[in-house]
Order: C-alpha cells, then structure tokens, then sequence
C-alpha cells in the first residue's frame, strides 16, 4: 500500500491541532505539533485539557 494520505485522518488532526494552539500549546517537546501522529495528539491533547 503507498503512502496515501486518508482526508478523514488529516482533518482530525487539523482540528486536534488547532484545539492545542487554542490553549497556546505550540510544540510537544523539540517536535511541532504537526509532526505528532494522530493518536500522540489526541493524547497529548486529552492531558493538556485536564490540567
């Protein structure tokens, strides 16, 4: 299977993205945000909201 890139998953990830710069949350450790796969963000997302 190539590469594809699925828009379902890419729009998810915009979303959970923009939800972490909306708490002003720019990079996860040396890693910009858009680097993180889905399931890192949504996580990395998850603790953040709780704090």
């Amino acid at each position: 299977m190539s590469d594809q890139v699925y828009p379902e998953t890419e729009l998810q990830k915009t979303l959970v993205i923009n939800s972490l710069l909306d708490l002003g949350i720019y990079k996860k450790r040396n890693k910009h945000l858009y680097e993180l796969t889905l399931i890192e963000l949504e996580e990395y997302y998850d603790v953040k909201r709780h704090m």
